[in-house]
């Protein structure tokens, strides 16, 4: 039986979306006031589970390059895994997705096993899915707005945290591992057009290197308003290095 549009959200869908915008962090709450505000208007493109939100009288848009993620989270039930997305607002619109990943789960009954989400996030702890340590580089922009890039090499996802906003912001792996790539002008294919690399190889990029990265992925495909520009660090030499110049012929650091 088809579904007949507009209609409101159920409580399910309602109680898992309102769950990855947490009520404690401020940049969450322009989401939470639009998804308390608004009808489901039509199904989105990618499927079962897949809607849009909106006022009932817009009409809405499945023809526009589909949002990146805003929030994210996931449900482990006794027969499989739940997906909940809610993609970054378009205009007047919001889409969601709440789907089985793995096994035979429904999203209108489930038992749950736990759920974790990126959104409750902070710094100084453990990936929310797995539990693992993740790499953690501070960064600023020129007015003190501090940010945080989480990397988690066990479960390969990267995401920014604003202190600002208290948002957690999933960035998409390709696009800032090409970045990444333009920054240490490595061109070999093998290497520039394999993004998984970035966990298996991430001790070998600096701090730097993945500031440098951020702040250029930034201006390219906004993911965080920034109050002025990302700081990148002055690169210091290496203790040799300096010991070499200090005893050099001449040198006035001795």
């Amino acid at each position: 039986m088809d579904e007949q549009f507009p209609r409101e959200l159920t409580s399910v869908e309602r109680e898992l979306l309102l769950w990855i915008l947490p009520e404690d962090r401020p940049g969450y709450q322009q989401y939470r006031m639009f998804i308390e505000n608004s009808s489901v208007v039509a199904k989105g493109r990618r499927g079962e589970g897949n809607y849009i939100i909106a006022d009932p009288k817009v009409k809405a848009d499945n023809d526009s390059p589909l949002p990146q993620i805003f929030a994210h989270g996931s449900i482990i039930a006794q027969t499989g895994e739940l997906s909940v997305s809610i993609r970054e607002r378009l205009e007047d619109q919001i889409e969601f997705e709440i789907a089985g990943l793995h096994g035979e789960v429904s999203p209108v009954e489930f038992k749950e096993i736990r759920r974790w989400t990126f959104s409750t996030w902070l710094p100084a702890l453990s990936c929310p899915k797995c539990g693992a340590s993740v790499r953690e580089v501070a960064m600023s922009s020129e007015r003190g707005q501090q940010l945080e890039l989480a990397i988690c090499t066990t479960d390969r996802m990267l995401w920014l945290y604003d202190a600002r906003t208290g948002v957690n912001h999933p960035i998409p792996l390709t696009n800032y591992y090409n970045e990444l790539m333009l920054h240490k002008n490595i061109r070999d294919p093998k290497i520039a057009l394999d993004s998984k690399r970035l966990f298996t190889d991430l001790e070998h990029f600096s701090d730097t290197d993945l500031i440098l990265a951020l702040k250029t992925y930034n201006q390219l495909r906004m993911k965080v308003e920034l109050d002025g520009n990302i700081v990148v660090p002055v690169k210091q030499a290496g203790i040799i290095e300096r010991l070499r110049r200090a005893f050099r012929p001449g040198s006035s650091e001795r």
